[in-house]
């Protein structure tokens, strides 16, 4: 069964991450500044970020602007940016604008008004796996020797721990204290850039648990109380060789697990 809002939010992030990612290298930790947009949107993402704040108190909450932008925004900066990076991120302009103009009319509320046929969501699907593929071999080309292995994309929980193409083995600190019997649900975000099924583990340090489902619940028990009960996500390919001997990637959160 497909996911239309996952697919969606998915594939958004992963744009976002694109362009703060390119256009930090062409100019700088100012380049927000330097984007070719309207001061009316500028105040339309801080207007979406205020929302969020309000709605989502005490909460972890993105602080980089560009996440409280909307498709039609990452479509136009792609479309205005290409000559500073984005033509080496894809293959090809037009089709790219296509997909994310595609994309943009079934994030509109409206589109959610009204049943979708299943051709309508495997497009969807198609439209954000091919993008986030042709970005995924960009990183590899740039981050890794080869262009063969996954990274994880994103990392998120229920308890609103999240975080974006992060470096290999990286700690994520929970910002909420759990206890015993509390759940959390963890979510990771990954593909192929050979376009192959990859693998998820999540699970506590020394246990693996290898499915096809990137979703896992984790129940906390007496023996996770202590300060440092990690939970380690993993992924890997169906391949016989892998970027660390057994497995692709893995980042851990940690939770502080206090007594019931």
């Amino acid at each position: 069964m497909i996911d239309l809002d996952e697919e969606l939010r998915v594939l958004e992030n992963s744009i976002r991450d694109i362009i703060s990612f390119v256009l930090l290298k062409v100019y700088g930790p100012q380049w927000v500044d330097k984007l070719k947009v309207s001061e009316g949107r500028l105040e339309h993402w801080k207007e979406n970020y205020s929302k969020e704040h309000d709605r989502l108190k005490g909460s972890p909450l993105e602080s980089r602007l560009i996440y409280y932008s909307e498709f039609y925004d990452l479509c136009s900066i792609i479309d205005k940016h290409w000559d500073n990076g984005f033509s080496e991120v894809f293959q090809d302009k037009k089709p790219v604008l296509v997909f994310l103009k595609v994309a943009e009319k079934f994030r509109n509320p409206d589109a959610h008004s009204r049943e979708l046929f299943e051709y309508q969501k495997h497009l969807i699907k198609g439209i954000s796996g091919e993008l986030r593929t042709q970005i995924m071999k960009y990183r590899g080309k740039r981050e890794n020797p080869d262009d063969y292995f996954p990274v994880i994309e994103a990392v998120i929980d229920s308890l609103g721990n999240s975080i974006s193409n992060p470096v290999y083995a990286q700690m994520i600190q929970s910002s909420q204290v759990c206890k015993v019997g509390d759940m959390v649900e963890i979510i990771a975000h990954s593909i192929d850039p050979l376009g192959g099924d990859l693998d998820y583990s999540i699970d506590r340090i020394g246990r693996k648990s290898w499915a096809k489902n990137n979703k896992s619940t984790i129940v906390f028990e007496k023996s996770d109380i202590g300060k440092c009960c990690d939970i380690q996500i993993m992924i890997k390919t169906k391949r016989d060789h892998h970027a660390y001997s057994s497995f692709d990637d893995y980042v851990q959160i940690r939770y502080v697990v206090l007594p019931s």
